[in-house]
């Protein structure tokens, strides 16, 4: 039984070693030709391309060829001759001689049209560009899209009182308004031949009653506004008419007194329907007078003529004259009455007054556009009624006339 068991261990030993000699140089065997295979397929060398001298074993051929040219380049300074310079020269020659040196094909040029046609248009361009022709042609307004570079524009044309790029459109026909502040006063003179109380010897005339020294002394001017609209035409460049309509107010400042009830001609003083109120102020006593206001309201209906004086382009100077055709609106007013030597209120129901009346006007404008066809004007200007404000019985002869400051505007229309 012993004998069996180490027959057979001495026959599996005998097998694992010859196992071991022939497995192992193969499986190292796989390895290097794997490793080889990578190799090659990195680098793109087979095996025919390694060199097996000694101390070179894995260069190449391409690497020894290039250290044999430096080794044959390398020359001693020492002991180089100007004769074996010389020789070495023309080898080296010779040799750059036998190099292959390829010779570049000659390329030829070629014109296409889209060339001229280029050129002809940067001509055409460039005249363009220095064309000052165009210059006035070139709009910017329509680029201008900037909210804040509009707002810059606007603040700048407000800090403008007129707007010194502003152009006047004159038309034919205009529209305005007006309003005047007044100076008013009369002027006062009365027939002695009507009045039964005045004695008139030459140039004397004598009266217990009102006289005018005492009236012109005594009576004032008052303030008071003309207010009206304004139409015209313009007929050449010197000449146009203007119309309109107005409301006036004219009158005077007069110096009376209450009137006294205990006087024995009180009671029986009556004129035009109406009882005395007033009588004619005492120099010597003035602590009884006071004064009164006479006032006349008319519509007027202006008609006359701008001429031009002088013209500029945005402003101008006219002189105007022109007639007033006047309707007597109201009227509050004290008249004195030479027969009772009293004052009588009256308004204009009564026939002593003239309805309709006929004034003039002469005044100097100068004017000035302050938009396209906005224009402001001043107005000095001087009225005067060619007819009396009292008419007969009253032996009275009264013209009102009043001057004054007329400032207003005129639209142009077309």
């Amino acid at each position: 039984m012993l004998v069996g068991l180490y027959h057979i261990k001495k026959l599996v030993s005998g097998k694992s070693r010859l196992v071991y000699w022939a497995i192992v140089p193969a499986v190292l065997l796989g390895i290097a030709l794997l490793f080889f295979q990578t190799y090659s397929l990195v680098t793109g060398k087979s095996f025919r391309d390694f060199d097996f001298n000694i101390g070179k074993l894995w260069q190449t051929e391409d690497a020894a060829r290039q250290i044999k040219n430096a080794n044959a380049l390398k020359m001693s300074a020492g002991t180089v001759s100007g004769s074996s310079l010389t020789d070495q020269s023309s080898i080296l020659l010779a040799n750059l001689k036998k190099l292959l040196i390829p010779a570049l094909p000659p390329k030829r040029m070629t014109i296409q049209s889209s060339g001229n046609s280029e050129v002809r248009a940067n001509s055409i361009y460039a005249n363009e560009l220095f064309n000052l022709s165009l210059i006035d042609n070139v709009t910017i307004n329509s680029l201008i899209q900037s909210k804040q570079l509009q707002k810059y524009y606007a603040k700048i044309e407000s800090d403008y009182l007129i707007n010194p790029d502003m152009l006047p459109k004159k038309g034919k026909w205009y529209v305005g308004l007006s309003f005047t502040p007044t100076l008013n006063y009369r002027t006062f003179s009365y027939d002695a031949s009507q009045v039964a109380s005045i004695a008139q010897d030459d140039d004397y005339i004598y009266t217990f009653g009102l006289t005018e020294s005492s009236r012109n002394q005594t009576d004032k001017p008052i303030t008071s506004y003309t207010i009206g609209v304004d139409i015209g035409r313009t007929l050449n460049d010197k000449i146009s008419i203007f119309s309109g309509i107005h409301y006036a107010n004219y009158g005077e400042q007069i110096m009376v007194r209450t009137a006294d009830p205990e006087n024995p001609n009180y009671e029986a003083a009556h004129f035009m329907g109406r009882c005395a109120l007033y009588e004619r102020f005492d120099p010597q006593d003035r602590a009884n007078n006071i004064p009164y206001t006479n006032n006349y309201s008319f519509i007027e209906v202006p008609v006359g003529l701008n001429i031009a004086i002088k013209s500029f382009e945005k402003s101008r100077v006219t002189m105007d004259l022109g007639l007033n055709f006047q309707k007597m609106d109201h009227v509050n007013a004290l008249v004195y009455d030479f027969e009772t030597d009293y004052y009588y209120w009256l308004n204009r129901k009564e026939e002593i007054f003239t309805k309709f009346g006929v004034g003039s006007e002469v005044g100097v404008t100068v004017s000035q556009y302050v938009g396209e066809r906005l224009e402001l004007f001043i107005n000095p200007q001087f009225k005067y009624t060619l007819n009396s404000t009292l008419k007969k019985p009253s032996p009275i002869t009264q013209n009102q006339y009043a001057t004054g400051l007329r400032i207003g505007f005129k639209q142009q229309l077309f």
